[in-house]
């Protein structure tokens, strides 16, 4: 038996292949001689939420710690406090002169290491005033929030912290005034549709399920007479067999956030471009990966509920969705231009040890790999969203 005959035989799979026979809608896929068949399916989008955020199953919102060294990717939170002391500085900033407690949201805050190096960071700029911080870390897995609980109390942080579920820190959020929203690769965790054109038609990338090869595969879905409307308005044309990802979900999340907040500032850190180099005639095949213990590949059905699942982010769109909600942009670039606009050079310290493992060699070290290490500080993007 083959891993992806393995891998098929799951409790989620045999879910999934439940709801997409029950659901009624179909696909089609075309096989090597060239001739169509009609299979049952469901939108990439709905096979994404499931695979992620199933209660029992999704890879998000149970399961083992998936971030770090023991999970299945890094963020730019892992590397050694750098974007933590960059953003603490950004936070104290922020809301100096403001004449009330800071209060910080970060949303998708995983095991909070971001959170709890940002704090400590605070402690060490203005001890005064770090005390009065209040931060809300919301995350949808369990196992994350507790593991935050239990970092906030060894870093003496309990009393600052509180780690919730999205909708308990949703709830907060309405009564806070003027807040900091900080979200560290989030927008790409959202499901997301997939959309092609073929024979000069746009599409819907499904998720069907072929009895006659015994597995899950993509099917091409009519799409609904809205969705084109709304793919024309934004501008979303590929080309002539080009496929992308449309990232609804992320949009309606930032839509409510901003109309939640009456006025703060957001922080939004994640991969992504502008929406003209992702329609780019090199991206044929979209930007969608799949993560799985360090690896990356390009088989969303290969390990369904145990596997990361994720594209680029089109801050186009993010960008266009705050304005309409009566935002604005006041920063975007790289990631690389943020830090060094927001002062991370000072982080180098001199030393005249020889101990690799010193705080200021590893520091050092976090500090060049951040900026320059596999090109990830180009690669990901900063927009700061303002409303007065």
């Amino acid at each position: 038996m083959t891993e992806r005959d393995e891998t098929q035989m799951t409790e989620l799979t045999g879910l999934l292949i439940r709801r997409i026979r029950e659901d009624g809608r179909t696909g089609y896929v075309t096989d090597a001689d060239g001739k169509r068949r009609s299979l049952p399916a469901i939108p990439f989008r709905d096979y994404m939420a499931v695979c992620l955020y199933d209660e029992k199953h999704g890879y998000y919102a149970a399961g083992p710690n998936r971030v770090g060294r023991e999970g299945d990717f890094y963020t730019s939170a892992d590397i050694g406090g750098v974007m933590s002391a960059v953003l603490a500085r950004f936070a104290s900033r922020t809301f100096a002169g403001s004449g009330r407690p800071p209060v910080i949201f970060e949303w998708g805050a995983g095991t909070g290491r971001l959170g709890i190096r940002l704090l400590d960071e605070w402690r060490n700029i203005e001890p005064d005033r770090a005390v009065s911080v209040r931060y809300v870390m919301a995350d949808s897995h369990a196992g994350h929030r507790e593991a935050a609980r239990r970092g906030a109390a060894e870093a003496g942080l309990a009393a600052s912290v509180e780690a919730l579920a999205p909708d308990e820190a949703e709830a907060l959020l309405a009564e806070a005034s003027g807040p900091l929203i900080l979200a560290n690769e989030l927008l790409d965790a959202f499901p997301f549709r997939r959309i092609k054109r073929e024979g000069g038609k746009l599409w819907e990338i499904g998720a069907a399920y072929d009895e006659r090869e015994g597995r899950l595969r993509d099917a091409l879905m009519l799409l609904d007479r809205p969705s084109l409307d709304r793919l024309e308005a934004e501008g979303l044309k590929p080309l002539e067999g080009q496929e992308f990802e449309w990232g609804t979900d992320a949009l309606a999340w930032l839509e409510r956030m901003l109309g939640i907040v009456r006025a703060g500032r957001i922080v939004l850190i994640d991969y992504g471009d502008v929406q003209e180099e992702l329609l780019a005639p090199h991206r044929m095949k979209g930007t969608m990966r799949c993560y799985r213990r360090h690896v990356v590949h390009d088989d969303p059905y290969r390990h369904p509920g145990d596997q990361d699942i994720t594209a680029h982010v089109n801050f186009t769109a993010v960008m266009r969705t705050a304005e309409r909600c009566g935002w604005r942009t006041v920063w975007y670039g790289t990631q690389m231009r943020f830090l060094l606009e927001g002062g991370v050079l000072e982080l180098l310290r001199e030393h005249a040890g020889t101990d690799p493992f010193s705080p200021e060699a590893r520091r050092n070290r976090a500090v060049r790999q951040l900026l320059f290490s596999d090109g990830m500080s180009e690669l990901f993007k900063v927009v700061v969203l303002e409303r007065p």
